[in-house]
């Protein structure tokens, strides 16, 4: 079997994740978009004292980075294709997977809430008094439930779980896990990054590594990103839209 130049072999899922080699730059491309994401937090996030430009602003520190280094990698070191490269395919079938994942994952984060602060919600972010204009509809409601789970995912299980696991020399099994692994510490990590107190952190940081191994686990047993963006979707909107009543 050849592969592509500049290519390493995956090490992957015989029924999942990219049995395609992948580019040895997507590792380095993945790790580039984590580290700028969180210095793009650290340095906006403290700066900002306007409610909605800090809304704003605190999701594009993230998601600018993330969506970058995804198109660098797929149009400068891949196939130019979303589909072939990370997966970004849906099928019916994951609309089971994601309700399933996203409302087990949601349980245990409140489990973990009630655990932390006493009472179920008690880190949730709140949106203050309902202003129906744009500003307010973005950061309430289409950022976190549409946006998000969709750029995120690319991301964490489409490019970083694909990089690792091409990465990682040994048994399909060992380097399956292991990216699985990195997928979902990574994302809880950029979760925790705004946390005030130490409680916030490892409330916030253990129910999105939960939900976050869970997505990993779908996005690799299928080889597709749907199932893992349906369930960001379902683990997002559950806690967000009964916020906003």
């Amino acid at each position: 079997m050849t592969h592509a130049p500049g290519a390493t072999p995956t090490a992957a899922s015989a029924v999942g994740v990219a049995r395609r080699p992948v580019h040895r730059s997507w590792l380095t491309d993945a790790a580039v978009g984590v580290v700028l994401a969180i210095l793009l937090v650290l340095v906006v996030s403290p700066r900002v004292t306007a409610p909605q430009a800090g809304v704003l602003l605190s999701y594009l520190a993230v998601w600018a980075p993330f969506a970058v280094l995804v198109l660098v990698a797929v149009f400068r070191h891949g196939t130019g294709s979303l589909v072939r490269d990370l997966g970004l395919r849906f099928r019916p079938i994951d609309l089971l997977w994601g309700l399933s994942i996203g409302m087990l994952a949601r349980v245990v984060a409140w489990l973990v809430e009630i655990i932390g602060f006493g009472r179920m919600g008690g880190g949730a972010v709140t949106f203050g008094e309902t202003v129906l204009d744009g500003c307010w509809l973005f950061g309430a409601v289409l950022a976190p439930v549409l946006i998000a789970p969709f750029v995120e995912e690319v991301f964490f299980r489409g490019l970083v779980l694909r990089a690792v696991a091409g990465s990682v020399a040994g048994s399909r099994a060992v380097s399956l896990g292991i990216a699985i692994a990195v997928s979902g510490l990574v994302f809880a990590l950029v979760h925790v990054l705004q946390a005030t107190t130490v409680t916030e952190a490892w409330v916030a940081g253990l129910g999105t590594l939960v939900f976050g191994l869970a997505a990993a686990s779908v996005a690799a047993f299928t080889g597709r990103l749907g199932g893992a963006v349906i369930a960001h979707i379902t683990f997002n909107a559950l806690v967000v839209l009964p916020a906003l009543f």
